[in-house]
């Protein structure tokens, strides 16, 4: 069976069409696949959520976090979720000091400390970045 020119033609035109369509259809889902929550391609690294865990005087605490949060603001959702309580202070050049965990005081003689992974930290709340993995731990000691 022979088709004709002009049957070959309308043919092509309507295969053209299907492509063209489909494919738009394929550039429409990757796009929304890139585009989370607005958020541009190269942005989309630093929204993947970890599980991050907060230990207190050896009871445990987690929650869902960005990658990119810090300590203070880790426990600022955990106190938000209310799995947690803490009082904290701000010292003018210096940065936050936490005064008080769930009820817990410190005092002239014992202050909270927090260890990451076991060691003490050297950087305060606000400024160490949660990697995946980290344990932040809170103990309160002499110093």
């Amino acid at each position: 069976m022979k088709i004709k020119g002009k049957y070959k033609i309308t043919i092509i035109i309507i295969t053209l069409l299907v492509i063209l369509f489909l494919n738009k259809k394929i550039q429409i889902v990757k796009q929304s696949e890139i585009d989370i929550n607005s958020k541009t391609y190269e942005e989309i690294p630093k929204i993947i959520i970890n599980k991050a865990v907060l230990e207190v005087n050896g009871i445990k605490y987690e929650t869902e976090i960005n990658q990119e949060v810090n300590i203070y603001d880790f426990m600022v959702k955990l106190k938000e979720e209310g799995k947690i309580n803490f009082k904290d202070k701000t010292y003018s050049g210096i940065g936050k000091f936490i005064e008080e965990i769930n009820g817990i005081k410190s005092s002239n003689e014992k202050y909270w400390l927090y260890y990451v992974n076991n060691k003490k930290a050297d950087i305060g709340i606000s400024d160490y970045k949660i990697k995946p993995g980290d344990i932040i731990s809170w103990k309160l000691e002499k110093i």
